[in-house]
């Protein structure tokens, strides 16, 4: 009996964090996260490599084995790749204290109780440099979360920082293959050629011309963006805008479509629209309104994170009270499961 009860309860744990979408460990690119018990690193639980720095644990989920719902914390370290010269701008959203180093020096520091506050740095680097890049992390009572963005020189919204820039602490960047050295070949000077004489009669350079037809070249295809145009009265679904199963945590691929939203926002300062949040019938309605509600949310959350005035956008869950198709078909069913806004 003993044996069936930490079966299921093992099997329960392992649900939760399929269900909240945790990330996967991986040998590859990423960060090593230490997870500790105690707000200031106690007691050390376990290590793992994690992709990105991108977390909730807020809903009954945990970030692992050994580690509770409340008074835990984690360290990440390793190195940090900078494409490009310039500025780099980091956002963190936290529940409930962060600090940031990059290449040893602070860009972020708020050791403090916060319920999901978001918080930004900024620091220069270098192209082509791999920088020490160190995250500390607490959350004291109840569920905590954290999502890491940084907006790079020239980008013009903020987005995870994924594997493509991240690695573990003893990665040992490839050397620069050198070019070999090529002998310059010696300059042979040519021999004078004589001078043929053909005939007296010069041809007539006009008469010879073979006419030359000027290629056609066409005109560039100009693609609208997405939301231009936009006046009161529309309602738009947010077509690629994409959620995990059952959560509200918005996948990276949703980024460009948000963008362009950013986008039009920003070139129409006047602009004001109301997000609806929906879902199919498939559930309890109380949980189907309170989880359209909250992606509703997560998407207001990412325009305002990107420069866009709060006092300019609602939301509202409205669950499956509001179907655009059946529910009796599973294609009707991902229909239903949408975000929307309406232009006010």
């Amino acid at each position: 009996m003993v044996a069936r009860c930490l079966l299921w309860g093992v099997m329960g744990w392992l649900l939760a964090q399929t269900a909240t979408g945790q990330s996967k460990t991986t040998t590859g690119n990423g960060l090593k996260g230490e997870y500790f018990d105690g707000t200031s690193y106690q007691r050390k639980v376990f290590t793992r490599i994690d992709p990105q720095i991108d977390f909730d644990w807020e809903w009954r989920s945990t970030p692992g084995p050994g580690i509770g719902h409340s008074f835990y914390s984690v360290r990440w370290t390793g190195k940090l790749y900078a494409p490009t010269t310039g500025v780099y701008k980091f956002t963190a959203t936290v529940d409930d204290g962060i600090r940031l180093w990059v290449g040893g020096k602070k860009v972020m520091d708020v050791w403090s109780l916060n319920d999901s506050k978001t918080f930004q740095g900024e620091i220069s680097l270098k192209a082509g440099q791999y920088y020490d890049f160190r995250v500390d992390y607490f959350n004291d009572v109840h569920g905590g979360s954290i999502r890491l963005f940084w907006m790079p020189p020239k980008q013009t919204a903020y987005t995870v920082v994924t594997t493509n820039f991240l690695f573990r602490p003893n990665y040992q960047p490839p050397k620069p293959v050198l070019a070999k050295a090529v002998e310059k070949p010696v300059a042979v000077k040519p021999k004078p050629q004589p001078v043929v004489v053909r005939s007296s009669v010069m041809p007539n350079p006009v008469a010879n011309k073979t006419p030359v037809v000027a290629a056609s070249i066409p005109a560039p295809v100009i693609v609208p963006e997405r939301f231009e145009a936009l006046k009161t009265g529309d309602k738009l679904v947010l077509k690629e805008v994409f959620f995990e199963q059952s959560q509200y945590r918005l996948l990276p691929e949703s980024y460009a479509e948000l963008n362009r939203l950013v986008r039009a926002m920003t070139g129409n300062p006047a602009l004001q629209i109301a997000i609806g949040g929906h879902t199919d019938n498939v559930g309890d309605p109380r949980l189907n309104l309170a989880l359209s509600e909250n992606r509703a949310k997560v998407i207001a959350t990412y325009l305002i994170r990107n420069g866009i005035d709060s006092q300019r956008i609602e939301t509202r869950g409205y669950g499956g009270t509001q179907p655009v198709a059946e529910n009796t078909t599973e294609a009707g069913r991902s229909k239903n499961r949408r975000v929307e806004f309406v232009v006010k």
